[in-house]
């Protein structure tokens, strides 16, 4: 078996500890760097695997590049792809597991760096503070930012209370707040330890004034907040997107922020990802960040070690610290 392993994150490559991880296994890294695969889409990330004169028995990547069927049916000599992220919703598991190619994630590793993020996206864009950044630097002190939205004491309405919706609850319970929660599953010591209430989906929307998505996308949360769900919400609701870009109705959420519909939304992801033009461009009421939730200096470090161990694991058959999530070992 090749022992190169391509490296396609560039949080994993700020980590030398974690390449040193590869190297102390016997794997050789190939790091295809940030720089050199700006827009990359899956035709480019093919081409550049069919010019390797030698084919990597693995890849370590993150989630901004989607792969399927044209990837994995050129993917000549890969055995296992050991994701640097969470999050797996850009891949297509069966081109992969057809080919017995195994897939896992490292989960569970960056969800308090993303509850912080999160909550820094609600106070930034319900006090405005994005907007007054712009107004001070283009010498207009104040003019247009001299009314923001108050935080605590509200009421949030999370969807989905995995380990970033109940970490986001945990923060919420400091500013005071009632908090609401729809999830497909309903733990009632769950509902006492943040002191939680379970509701529908609908009594969220309409009661919320805050709601945030942290469920995973999959075909039953697409759209979930979609131009129905918003017509539903307070016009002095925020919408905040921590978890995936699909969640969400690009389309819908931007005419209801032109159109005062709500009063803002925070966004640290897309239906499509880079996100290098777009006509949220326009609008002072939404907050936009490149999909660094869970990207702080502590978190990084963790997800690339782990996942530099897992990959290991993977190409020598042995237990993995993470959960298999496409192929069989």
């Amino acid at each position: 078996m090749n022992k190169k392993v391509l490296i396609v994150s560039f949080s994993f490559e700020q980590e030398e500890e974690a390449f040193q991880v590869l190297r102390d296994g016997g794997y050789e890294p190939v790091l295809l760097a940030e720089k050199d695969r700006a827009g990359f889409s899956e035709d480019d990330l093919a081409a550049y695997w069919k010019g390797l004169p030698e084919k990597p028995a693995g890849i370590i990547m993150g989630a901004d590049i989607a792969l399927g069927e044209k990837f994995a049916s050129q993917a000549d000599g890969l055995k296992a792809i050991s994701l640097n992220c969470a999050g797996y919703d850009h891949l297509d598991l069966a081109a992969f597991q057809k080919r017995n190619i195994i897939i896992c994630n490292v989960p569970r590793q960056n969800f308090e760096a993303v509850a912080d993020f999160a909550w820094g996206m609600i106070i930034c864009v319900m006090r405005r503070i994005a907007e007054g950044d712009r107004a001070i630097r283009s010498g207009k002190w104040c003019k247009g930012v001299e009314r923001g939205i108050a935080v605590s004491g509200k009421t949030i309405g999370i969807i989905g209370f995995g380990a970033i919706g109940q970490a986001v609850a945990k923060r919420a319970m400091g500013f005071d707040m009632r908090i609401l929660v729809s999830s497909t599953s309903r733990k009632p010591e769950l509902a006492l330890k943040y002191n939680a209430i379970y509701v529908d989906r609908e009594t969220l929307f309409k009661e919320a004034d805050i709601i945030i998505p942290t469920c995973p996308h999959v075909p039953e949360t697409h759209h979930i907040i979609n131009k129905n769900s918003i017509a539903l919400m307070k016009k002095s609701a925020v919408v905040v997107n921590p978890s995936r870009g699909g969640i969400i109705d690009t389309e819908a959420l931007y005419n209801a922020l032109k159109e005062g519909r709500i009063a803002g939304a925070a966004l640290d992801v897309y239906e499509k990802e880079p996100l290098y033009e777009s006509k949220l461009f326009e609008l002072e009421n939404v907050v936009l960040t490149p999909h660094m939730g869970g990207l702080a200096d502590r978190e990084i470090h963790n997800v690339a070690m782990q996942s530099a161990y897992n990959m290991i694991s993977l190409l020598e058959g042995k237990p993995t610290g993470s959960e298999i999530i496409g192929g069989s070992m």
